[in-house]
């Protein structure tokens, strides 16, 4: 009877230390299933810069995978201890403010390498390379050639009058 006093009250204590982790990460789970979703885009576009098949599992790297997955936890990490801290600290509302922007910020670096990932991959298509460009606010790079050297010409004569004025 003893050792099943004892497994029941291991079991109460893992219950409690569980109600307590999902009371604080559950405020936080749209942002991580935000983050999953950007982390499984990154992923996949990954495999196929890398000309990774999945059937035969050839060109896998365990290394790459295990090191893109250390850097999701530590974005997992990161937020839910802001989570719990700033909960702690009576400022729940903000925190969800913070978690979000660095939602934000985790998503835009996994979509911009995914997007390199994917002109690695497909090096031909152009609509991959616009986007790219895009995101990285490269704008003059994402433009027609005819309309990048059109833009070019305008930056010198302005460069030009700016420095015949000085």
């Amino acid at each position: 009877m003893d050792k099943l006093f004892q497994i029941d009250q291991l079991r109460v204590i893992c219950v409690s230390l569980f109600s307590m982790m999902a009371a604080y990460v559950t405020p936080t789970k749209g942002f991580v299933l935000a983050l999953f979703v950007f982390f499984s885009f990154n992923i996949f576009c990954g495999m196929r810069a890398d000309g990774v098949s999945i059937i035969r599992c050839r060109n896998f790297s365990f290394s790459k995978f295990k090191n893109a997955l250390c850097e999701f936890l530590i974005y997992l990490v990161l937020i839910w201890i802001i989570a719990v801290t700033m909960s702690a600290m009576g400022d729940a509302a903000e925190a969800l403010v913070v978690i979000k922007t660095m939602t934000y910020v985790f998503s835009y670096v996994y979509v911009q390498n995914a997007f390199k990932n994917l002109i690695h991959a497909y090096p031909k298509n152009v609509a991959f390379r616009v986007i790219y460009h895009l995101i990285r606010f490269e704008f003059k790079r994402a433009m027609p050639t005819h309309v990048k050297s059109v833009i070019e010409r305008i930056e010198n004569e302005v460069e030009k009058t700016e420095e015949g004025k000085q």
